[in-house]
């Protein structure tokens, strides 16, 4: 077979596949984002009634994006698979992107001296064993490891596409992108850029009006996270920074990592003598730690500036 019919094929697909992984839902969409929780035995009360009151809210999905447990408590199996169970009361669709705390730091002692990479392996196949997401009613989701085969571990990197915005998670996680432990960092890092690439190609689609992005780590976390050679992330800022400048369009960028509610635009024009933001592209970073919270986010397609936030708390007894 010819290499230009071979490639005809492989584009047939893909865009069928993009049919195939479209909800159709009218403008509004709502959904909940969350993450960094629970990290202590006393706030699970507080995790446990947040899920209920997202179930209240009835989002259309909701996204984690990682840390489900502090860098200092225990990695254990039974641990993990209580937090998989928790995701399961969701009533809608959850879809769970990696946190460093879950894997990349359970080398701790007081996070009980696990081997990383065999955490991670193990969060694989807990989580992402099949191509669909967590939550009572979950959705079909498309995989890295399905559409790109030459990265088969890749099974946590997804896209699916609601109405007229495409979603994607990508595993950048805190701890620097474990950038310390090369023989794991390096091939992430490789599959995590190739995945960046095919998600900016099909949001480019004249389908897609807006992207969000979801993953775990902080890009911002120190002033040379964008420019030291021993940052785990400048790959992804850089990539992310060019291709969010040639998108084009509203993106939406969504994290956890540093705890703290953050609504900003920290991309920057390229090429620009004096920093100007990306107009188009928001930041979210989401509540976490003490903060046993969420954010519900609003893409509303008949606005020039789409996306509107509102925090979801929850009453705490003084």
């Amino acid at each position: 077979m010819n290499s230009t019919l071979l490639q005809s094929i492989r584009t047939t697909c893909f865009l069928s596949l993009l049919l195939l992984a479209c909800i159709v839902k009218a403008d509004p969409l709502r959904f909940i984002a969350l993450g960094d929780l629970p990290y202590r035995a006393k706030d699970e009360e507080a995790y446990y009634a947040l899920i209920e009151e997202i179930n209240r809210q009835k989002p259309q999905f909701s996204i984690f994006v990682g840390d489900t447990k502090s860098g200092g408590s225990p990695c254990s199996d039974a641990y993990l698979r209580k937090i998989h169970a928790s995701f399961n009361l969701f009533e809608a669709p959850l879809i769970y992107t990696p946190g460093d705390n879950e894997w990349t730091d359970c080398h701790r002692l007081n996070a009980g001296g696990y081997d990383p990479v065999e955490r991670l392996q193990f969060i694989r196949a807990l989580h992402f064993a099949e191509a669909k997401s967590q939550g009572k009613n979950p959705i079909a989701l498309f995989r890295q490891s399905d559409l790109q085969p030459q990265f088969p571990e890749f099974v946590e990197n997804v896209y699916w596409i609601s109405g007229k915005t495409l979603f994607a998670t990508v595993h950048i996680v805190g701890s620097n992108n474990n950038f310390a432990q090369q023989a794991e960092y390096v091939p992430r890092n490789r599959a995590n850029l190739a995945w960046l690439e095919t998600v900016f190609a099909t949001a480019k689609q004249s389908t897609i009006d807006h992207l969000v992005l979801a993953f775990q780590a902080d890009l911002f976390y120190t002033s040379k996270s964008a420019t030291s050679d021993q940052s785990g992330l400048r790959d992804s800022i850089l990539l992310m920074n060019a291709k969010l400048a040639e998108l084009a369009k509203p993106a939406l960028i969504i994290h956890g990592d540093s705890h703290r509610l953050i609504i900003d635009q920290p991309f920057m024009v390229l090429g620009s003598n004096k920093k100007r933001p990306l107009h188009q592209v928001y930041r979210v970073q989401v509540m976490g730690d003490e903060q046993v919270e969420a954010v519900e986010i609003t893409i509303d397609g008949s606005k020039n500036s789409p996306f509107s936030f509102r925090p979801l708390l929850l009453l705490r007894k003084p």
